[in-house]
């Protein structure tokens, strides 16, 4: 079998747009009962590689565009025309500058490489830091499955998506993704992440009070240019 090394490609100046769309609903489960607030979201975003090396890469995200389909607080929304800059090396691994993620789901925005050579079938694991979430980082196990049928500079992926490192006990399943990864310019073309997560939720003010909340995200990235 082939043996693929996988690594990013950045050159300075380049710019990446996606069109992406997020559904999903929150929900909160309380002694009054339950409420739900819906997800609709469709934005434009681009990546804009301000300052690189081989190894390592400064990237600019600025929303373009935010449409709710539903009705979602403005300050829920995210902010069209604001910068956030993140910093990635090579293989995938990154940390927003200031602290924030750009949007709700941005940290799958870019999935995570081994050092080593991978071949079809092989999986690896990785933990992904949340910084929309700091309390709650993830792992992914991620698969190669091979090149894409119809366009041979495609690479498919997937992953599946845990609270804790997969192989330990009490490591709790919380979706799954699909990556496509092209070739010619060792970059993401398309993905689509799926999290459904249930937590409970302590009340400062009323101690012994525990609310119940789930949260289901769907997160489709398509390449437009």
């Amino acid at each position: 079998m082939n043996k693929y090394l996988f690594r990013y490609g950045f050159v300075k100046g380049k710019e990446i747009r996606y069109k992406i769309l997020t559904t999903g609903s929150f929900k909160l489960l309380g002694p009054a009962g339950e409420s739900s607030t819906p997800i609709n979201i469709q934005m434009e975003v681009s990546q804009y590689i301000e300052s690189c090396d081989e190894n390592k890469a400064i990237i600019k995200f600025c929303i373009d565009k935010a449409v709710a389909e539903c009705d979602i607080p403005k300050e829920n929304m995210p902010e069209v025309g604001k910068h956030f800059y993140m910093e990635t090396d090579s293989l995938g691994n990154c940390k927003w500058v200031n602290g924030k993620a750009g949007w709700q789901g941005a940290e799958h925005s870019l999935m995570r490489f081994p050092e080593n050579e991978v071949e079809i079938g092989d999986t690896w694991v990785q933990k992904v830091e949340n910084e929309s979430s700091p309390s709650m980082p993830f792992y992914n196990r991620y698969r190669l499955n091979g090149r894409d049928r119809k366009n041979k500079d495609l690479i498919i992926f997937s992953s599946e998506i845990y609270s804790g490192h997969p192989d330990l006990p009490g490591s709790i399943n919380l979706g799954k993704s699909n990556f496509t990864f092209n070739l010619s310019d060792r970059w993401i073309q398309d993905s689509e992440v799926r999290i459904k997560h249930e937590y409970m939720i302590p009340v400062p003010q009323r101690p012994g009070l525990i609310l119940r909340g789930k949260t289901i995200l769907n997160v489709d990235m398509q390449r437009l240019s």
